[in-house]
């Protein structure tokens, strides 16, 4: 598969600017060069609809991800959609210990909340209330461990979907740089698919870090391209923490 537009630019040694450098392997995980990493995001391959953007930081044993998304279509100079949504994750020793999200998916509002507990993990949110399994992953993509998961805990919804992973080999993918080999992944989603999609495809580096996703929604594709300058999100409105 080729993506167009020069897309799945590495974030490199450019982005001195954007604070403290960490490892590429971090409690287990693979994580960026810098303690940024970013998409540009389109549709139908190259009309820019928005972006996805994730901060992560060192806070003694514990790793927080901090991630902004905004993604809006407009036609004929109206606002034909638009996407918000935020989101805090804590991780401990390999296994997420708390999670917050807020979502404004054109004007329908999503919330969630969850914390480790004894039991496993405690959710709350639009989705109701429930115990997920202490191990569950969430769809932030940016954990390689999202490819061996059978379920994934839905950061909008705060609902658990079975999902089955199917793993297509390895794959050639054009970059400014030049060819990259990467693996693709694909996440079909067994139950409680979002609505507008339940397939959903990834792509990792050679070091286990993403770099890429795809996806269909209403007939249309949705493509992420790594920023070849990683930029961090946003910090939150102090509002943000509160459904």
């Amino acid at each position: 598969m080729t993506i167009h537009r020069r897309h799945l630019l590495l974030a490199g040694p450019l982005a001195l600017g954007l604070g403290l450098f960490l490892p590429r392997r971090s409690a287990g995980f693979i994580l960026p060069e810098t303690d940024a990493t970013s998409f540009s995001v389109f549709r139908k391959n190259d009309s820019p609809m928005g972006y996805h953007r994730m901060r992560f930081i060192r806070d003694g044993d514990r790793l927080i991800m901090e991630k902004e998304i905004m993604l809006e279509v407009t036609l004929a100079f109206v606002t034909a959609y638009r996407y918000r949504h935020r989101n805090r994750e804590i991780w401990e020793a390999g296994r997420l210990v708390e999670i917050e999200t807020l979502t404004d998916d054109d004007g329908d509002d999503y919330w969630l909340r969850a914390k480790a507990g004894p039991d496993g993990l405690m959710v709350e949110g639009s989705g109701g209330s429930y115990t997920a399994p202490a191990d569950i992953i969430p769809t932030s993509y940016w954990n390689n461990a999202t490819t061996g998961a059978t379920q994934l805990l839905d950061t909008q919804r705060g609902l658990i979907m079975d999902v089955r992973m199917e793993d297509k080999g390895t794959e050639m993918l054009e970059a400014q740089s030049g060819p990259m080999q990467t693996r693709h992944h694909t996440i079909n989603i067994l139950t409680n698919p979002p609505g507008n999609t339940n397939q959903i495809d990834l792509w990792y580096d050679d070091t286990g870090q993403w770099v890429g996703l795809a996806f269909e929604a209403k007939g249309q594709k949705i493509t992420y391209v790594m920023d070849s300058v990683p930029v961090p999100p946003q910090p939150a409105p102090q509002s943000a923490a509160t459904p």
